[in-house]
C-alpha cells in the first residue's frame, strides 16, 4: 500500500486487531445486524507514520444519532491563544477561524480577548450537508481546495485558522490539508492539535486504535507534515495528559504545497509498532486469564463508560463472554447494546442492584476520581473499580499483575 502522508510504498501491515462494527452505532437489540470494518495497523518504513492500512469511509461512520458529543482537553487552551495572539501581524482586527465544532471552545478565548471577526465552518449552511448527526467525518472528507475556497472568499480567509482534532481522521491527508490552506490568507497562520500515540505505544494500550482515526502520530512523525498546505512550522508543543498526550503545531503559511519530506527522527520511531504488535496476544491473553479469575472466585464484571474506548477494549481483547453488562448515564444510551459485544447498557445504579464485584472504567482517565466519587453505593457494597487503561494509577493490568 501506499504510505498516507509521503506516498513511499514502504508500508508494512503489524497489526490485525479484527474486524469491528463502528462504535457509535449503538444497537438497538442483540440481534441487530452490524456491519464490520477490518482495523489494520501498519507503519511506515519510510517516515515512520502508523497508519490503518484501509481506512474506514468517512460515510460509513456518520452515526445514526444526533445527540453523541467529544470532548477534547481544555487545559492548555489559555496558554496556546495567548502564544497566537502573539504573533506577528496579529490584532484585535484579525480573522480567527475555526474548522468544526470542536474549535468552539478556542474562538470563545478569542472572542473574551475582543476579537470580533471570528466564525466556524457550519457544516449545513457552508457544507450543505443536511443530515444533523455529520460531524467531524464529514466534514475532514469536504476539507479540500476548491470548496473551502469558495468558503473563505465568502466569509473572509482567516489569519489564524484553529484545526482541533481532525487531522487524524483524514481520509486523504493532503486534500485535507490543502483544503485547510484554502481558508488561510498568505501569511496566516494555522493551529493544529491532535493527539500523540506516544503513551499507549510505550505502554502497550490498544484503545489507541480507533475506527475513525487514519493515522496515528507521535512528534517525530508529525513533523512537517503541514508541508501539504505550504505552511512553515513555528513550533511544536507537546501537552501532557495521562492517556494520550496533546501535540499542538503552529505554523506559517509561506510557500507552495509540498510532499511532507521524511526526517530522521520519524524514520528512527520505525519499529514502534512492531513492538506493540508483538505484545497484543500477551496482553489480550493475561487479560482473559485474569477476568475468568476474578469471576469465577468473586463475582460479576461491568464496564463502566459507553464509549469507543469500552469497545476497542472488549472487542479487540475479546472478552465480552466474561462482562455482564455497561453501565452508564447517558439517557439516550439506556436500553441500547454496545457494538460488536452487544452488552446491554445500564444505569449505574446497577451495579450494586446485580452484585457487580469489579468496575472497569472505560472512560477518560482523568474523570476517573469524579465517577468513583459518584458511585460511594457500590464502593461501599465492596465492589472495587479498576481502568481498562495501561496509563491509569488504577489499571486492571496492575490487578492482574499483567506486565505489559
Amino acid at each position: 500500500m501506499q504510505c498516507h502522508v509521503c506516498r513511499s510504498d514502504s508500508v508494512k501491515a503489524e497489526l490485525d486487531a479484527g474486524s469491528h462494527p463502528v462504535s457509535t452505532f449503538f444497537a438497538p437489540s442483540k440481534d441487530t445486524t452490524e456491519a464490520n470494518y477490518p482495523l489494520v495497523m501498519a507503519q511506515c518504513t519510510n517516515c515512520g507514520v502508523i497508519q490503518l492500512t484501509k481506512p474506514v469511509p468517512h460515510t460509513a461512520l456518520v452515526p445514526p444519532y444526533d445527540w453523541l458529543f467529544a470532548r477534547e482537553p481544555e487545559e492548555h487552551l489559555d496558554m496556546v491563544v495567548d502564544q497566537l495572539m502573539a504573533l506577528p501581524g496579529i490584532s484585535k482586527d484579525s480573522v480567527i477561524v475555526g474548522l468544526t465544532s470542536k474549535d468552539d471552545t478556542t474562538l470563545d478565548r478569542f472572542r473574551t480577548h475582543g476579537f470580533s471577526s471570528v466564525w466556524r465552518v457550519d457544516v449545513q449552511n457552508d457544507l450543505g450537508v443536511a443530515n444533523p448527526c455529520a460531524n467531524i467525518e464529514t466534514v475532514q472528507r469536504m476539507t479540500e481546495p476548491a470548496r473551502m475556497t469558495k468558503i473563505a472568499d465568502k466569509r473572509g480567509a482567516a489569519d489564524i485558522l484553529i484545526v482541533r482534532h481532525i487531522i487524524e481522521h483524514s481520509e486523504d491527508l493532503q486534500a485535507f490539508v490543502q483544503g485547510c490552506a484554502a481558508l488561510v490568507k498568505p501569511g496566516g497562520y494555522i493551529m493544529v492539535e491532535l493527539p500523540d500515540c506516544t503513551t499507549s505505544l510505550e505502554k502497550n494500550d490498544y484503545a489507541m486504535i480507533w475506527e475513525e482515526h487514519s493515522l496515528y502520530f507521535v512528534p517525530e512523525t508529525f513533523d512537517g507534515v503541514t508541508a501539504y498546505g505550504g505552511f512553515e512550522k513555528l513550533r511544536t508543543d507537546v501537552y501532557p495528559l495521562p492517556f494520550e498526550n496533546c501535540i499542538v503545531e503552529i505554523a506559517q503559511k509561506t510557500g507552495e504545497p509540498s510532499i511532507p519530506r521524511p526526517n530522521a527522527a520519524g524514520k528512527a520511531t520505525v519499529g514502534q509498532l512492531s513492538t506493540y504488535a508483538a505484545a497484543f496476544p500477551k496482553i489480550t491473553g493475561g487479560l482473559k486469564v485474569g477476568l475468568t479469575k476474578w469471576r469465577d472466585e468473586k463475582g460479576p464484571i461491568a464496564l463502566f463508560g459507553a464509549g469507543h474506548l469500552a469497545c476497542a477494549f472488549v472487542n479487540f481483547h475479546d472478552c465480552g463472554d466474561l462482562i455482564d453488562f455497561v453501565a452508564d448515564d447517558t439517557p439516550q444510551k439506556q436500553g441500547l447494546f454496545l457494538p460488536g459485544a452487544k452488552l446491554p447498557i445500564v444505569p449505574s445504579s446497577e451495579l450494586v442492584d446485580r452484585g457487580v464485584t469489579l468496575a472497569l472504567l472505560a472512560l477518560s482517565i482523568q474523570n476517573e476520581d469524579n465517577v468513583i466519587a459518584r458511585n460511594t453505593a457500590f464502593t461501599d457494597a465492596g465492589g472495587q473499580f479498576a481502568s481498562v487503561f495501561a496509563a491509569s494509577s488504577r489499571s486492571v493490568r496492575d490487578l492482574f499483575d499483567l506486565q505489559s
